[in-house]
């Protein structure tokens, strides 16, 4: 009983240090910016890439890998570019799809159409998000800050106050632990760090809490999104990334889909 608490207390301070350490350094690479930002990236879309094709081997899929991750590497290297981006993003997204579609038709490659799809799949789940999270680098650091930050509260907030609180299950059916109460504890936090950022940043106040309460149920979505795929592969964690934390993905479910929401509502509002 002891050496299991002992263990308990070691993966909780393990999992603690590893994730103050890989913020930290995440963002500080931030607010270098530049090439810096966008190799880090770059790096990040591969290992999520690799980690969402081994769960999609799992599931009987047999993804595309080389050209969706040297797909990923020239959107992402050219994102940063905005004319380059709103001219040539659509296009460049046409392509990639009729090209990997088309595959299993012209070549005997052993794969399925499925296996297309799927391939199309993973890069607008991780590339897109990726590219997009660049060029808002290159709009404005606040922008990254806010969004990663909103994220990353509403994340912490909705595990403690569903664990402490949470009596009324949000979708038992694909992730047990998540409740209504969590999900509602973590839109609150996210609004108040919504409000101290609007007065620091001299952002409107009301448009910035209307954005944190889409990005935290947005966000909620993308975890429960990975957490079907995960149910689909029959594995616990995404891969092994940061010691105590799991995988890639199980890190940035809710981000992937905030990035491209974020960049949506500041365009359009």
């Amino acid at each position: 009983m002891e050496r299991n608490l002992e263990n308990i207390q070691k993966n909780i301070i393990i999992r603690i240090l590893s994730g103050i350490v890989g913020a930290l350094l995440f963002l500080l690479i931030v607010f270098i910016g530049g090439i810096f930002f966008k190799i880090l990236i770059i790096f990040l879309a591969i290992v999520g890439l690799i980690e969402y094709f081994n769960l999609m081997k799992k599931i009987g899929f047999m993804p595309f890998r080389f050209l969706t991750i040297l797909a990923s590497i020239i959107l992402i290297s050219f994102s940063s570019n905005t004319k380059f981006f709103e001219i040539t993003f659509i296009t460049f997204l046409s392509l990639f799809i009729i090209f990997v579609l088309s595959i299993p038709f012209y070549y005997n490659s052993g794969r399925r159409i499925e296996d297309g799809a799927i391939s199309i799949y993973g890069f607008l789940y991780l590339s897109i998000p990726s590219a997009l999270f660049v060029n808002l680098r290159e709009i404005s650091i606040y922008h990254v800050l806010y969004v990663i930050l909103i994220t990353w509260t509403n994340d912490i907030f909705a595990f403690f106050v569903g664990k402490f609180f949470g009596k009324n299950k949000l979708a038992p059916n694909i992730s047990p632990n998540k409740t209504i109460e969590g999900l509602l504890g973590g839109m609150v936090f996210s609004v108040i760090l919504s409000i101290l950022f609007s007065i620091l940043f001299n952002f409107r106040i009301l448009k910035y809490i209307c954005f944190s309460i889409i990005l935290s149920i947005c966000g909620t979505i993308g975890d429960l999104v990975e957490s079907v795929i995960k149910r689909e592969a029959n594995v616990k964690d995404s891969g092994y990334f940061l010691p105590g934390h799991g995988g890639f993905l199980d890190r940035v479910d809710s981000l992937i889909i905030n990035i491209p929401i974020y960049f949506i509502l500041i365009h359009l509002w």
